[in-house]
């Protein structure tokens, strides 16, 4: 098992540097540059100024030249400053030559999106895996029926025009949640178990949209794989030897037909650091997926890259996390590992 762990992490690093490679080539082929967003907010702007940003970002170099610093940078976990007006860096905070400690932007919304994602996938398992149980269970009856027409609703219904419906009724029409930022404005002068219940006030909504398909599709599946489990001959035995039905469904076929869910909760770890672009833009939550969104609307390569390459090397992590943890709990799959 050492020596392949060993040679997945050895071929991580190429894998990440191809990876970083096609991503930094597709970016620069988008057309326009922050130089052309800056320039958007002065009409009087010159080409010689532009000339002189492009300069000062060193996107006048060829492109070869360009990937090979921001490598050179990455090698240390260096991703470069945001090329916005304040000048942060991308990744971890910095302390100039004056003694300004600059907190970094990675740095600052990541606890936020963990925090948020977290309690999402709480929720997802706590709720999913009893539905899925209970649908598979009663296979074509009224809570399978029930279950299935609510599995197939959150598939449906759009992130974003659920995020704005609740907003609305929630919000605006009735005033039960708040809708939009992190804390209220007398957050500071709050008790702290104010400030806990203050925070999970605004953090119901997104983590609502954020949880609804995932939990949809945890669900499904589960509810598939139980189907699967319980129709198996060692379940048919286990029932004619006597077995309590409760060790039956919860000790022999629930145990076997999560197998396969540590693949999926082994690649949601960039999912994880990532965020939701829909629900933190639309909530104004300052999370990974706003500041990506927005590092995209302007442009800035830096801040572009740095998130590219933390969720590439999550999702590489996380596909090795998910082999050995299936190798550890399935002895079949270990002893084909270990060939």
């Amino acid at each position: 098992m050492i020596k392949y762990l060993l040679k997945r992490l050895f071929w991580m690093v190429p894998l990440l540097v191809g990876i970083s490679l096609v991503s930094f080539l597709i970016m620069h082929l988008a057309p326009g540059d922050i130089t052309t967003t800056e320039a958007g907010f002065n009409p009087k702007a010159s080409e010689e100024s532009r000339q002189k940003l492009r300069e000062i970002y060193n996107l006048d170099k060829p492109i070869t030249v360009q990937y090979g610093l921001w490598l050179k940078r990455m090698a240390t976990l260096d991703f470069g400053t945001s090329f916005a007006s304040h000048q942060r860096p991308v990744f971890w905070e910095k302390t100039d030559q004056q003694g300004n400690v600059s907190k970094g932007l990675i740095q600052e919304a990541l606890p936020i999106t963990l925090l948020i994602n977290v309690l999402s996938l709480t929720v997802i398992i706590a709720v999913a895996l009893p539905l899925g149980i209970v649908s598979a269970l009663t296979q074509n009856r009224p809570p399978d029926r029930a279950i299935t027409l609510f599995v197939f609703i959150g598939f449906a219904i759009p992130g974003f025009w659920l995020a704005l419906v609740l907003m609305y009724w929630t919000g605006v029409v009735n005033s039960w949640l708040p809708i939009s930022g992190l804390h209220s404005l007398q957050y500071d002068q709050m008790h702290w178990l104010g400030k806990i219940a203050d925070t999970l006030k605004h953090l119901a909504l997104p983590v609502f949209i954020s949880s609804l398909s995932g939990l949809a599709g945890i669900a499904l599946f589960v509810r598939n794989g139980m189907l699967d489990v319980l129709h198996q001959d060692y379940i048919t035995t286990a029932r004619a030897k006597g077995l309590p039905e409760n060790s039956v469904v919860y000790r022999h076929a629930l145990r076997n037909a999560l197998l396969p869910l540590i693949t999926i909760f082994g690649l949601s770890i960039p999912g994880l650091i990532g965020g939701s672009v829909i629900a933190e833009s639309i909530f104004a939550i300052p999370g990974m997926g706003k500041l990506f969104y927005d590092a995209v609307l302007m442009r800035d390569f830096p801040v572009i890259m740095g998130i590219l390459t933390i969720g590439s090397a999550l999702t590489l992590l996380g596909n090795l996390l998910a082999d050995l943890a299936y190798a550890w709990a399935d002895p079949r799959v270990r002893r084909g590992v270990l060939k």
